[in-house]
């Protein structure tokens, strides 16, 4: 079970101002994890905490540090938690209000919520992000990006019950699906996503190094992707093969 952020182990003084937290967990293609964690690496995000899980299943060790799979970074006026495990049935309610009242305690602005969708015949030069959003307000911001509406289709599986916690929330979030596949980690589909994050945050991110690490992390996240669609079919329901309708 997943403890509130107010049992979380938070390493510095937060400050008010920052607006937006970039949220990435294991989940189709493993969108979510590869694109925030390339994200983190290329700003030089600072590790300030992490959402503590009892009992811990798996820790990780980074420079040295014990650190928990679920972990927050910050730059400047942007934060970022991602998880290294799925988050399965039994704790995604408590994931999703944990991810909630650390926004609201830290006066977030704006969620933006990273995921795939399933589209099977999808041409990887050519990959599109559909955008979902909480509030009125942020339409404008797929407006201005060119991001198409996801208009109609099916989410399942623990992304369902995370956008459904953050859509009764009052902080304003942006989920971005970008077209994958389901089944394999998809770094072509990730990369699309960081991109379509830095139009949106204004902000230069090189893909230089990830395009070089393209066929390594299809190789290395194999593991977690079999671990995470385990967790995705624990109630056997199966993805959309339909992809979502666009604006014209």
């Amino acid at each position: 079970m997943f403890k509130t952020m107010q049992k979380s182990k938070i390493k510095k003084e937060l400050p008010k101002n920052s607006t937006t937290l970039l949220l990435g967990i294991p989940g189709p293609g493993l969108i979510g994890t590869m694109a925030i964690t390339y994200i983190i690496q290329s700003l030089k995000m600072d590790l300030i905490g992490e959402i503590e899980s009892s009992p811990a299943s798996i820790v990780f060790v980074d420079n040295g540090q014990i650190v928990g799979p679920v972990r927050i970074y910050k730059k400047g006026k942007t934060f970022a938690i991602l998880s290294d495990i799925p988050v399965d049935y039994d704790n995604v309610v408590d994931f999703a209000e944990s991810v909630i009242d650390f926004a609201k305690r830290n006066n977030i602005g704006m969620i933006i919520f990273t995921s795939g969708i399933h589209v099977p015949d999808r041409n990887v030069t050519s990959l599109k992000t559909y955008g979902l959003v909480t509030n009125e307000k942020l339409e404008k911001t797929l407006y201005d990006n060119e991001i198409p509406k996801f208009l109609s289709g099916i989410i399942s599986g623990p992304d369902a019950t995370i956008l459904t916690q953050l859509k009764n929330s009052s902080i304003p979030t942006m989920a971005l699906h970008t077209e994958c596949n389901y089944f394999f980690p998809d770094p072509d589909a990730a990369m699309q996503t960081i991109k379509t994050i830095s139009r949106i945050m204004k902000i230069d991110i090189d893909l230089t190094e990830f395009k070089k690490q393209i066929d390594y992390l299809r190789l290395q996240n194999r593991q977690l992707m079999e671990e995470t669609l385990n967790v995705m079919q624990a109630q056997r329901e199966q993805p959309s093969s339909t992809p979502p309708q666009i604006y014209k």
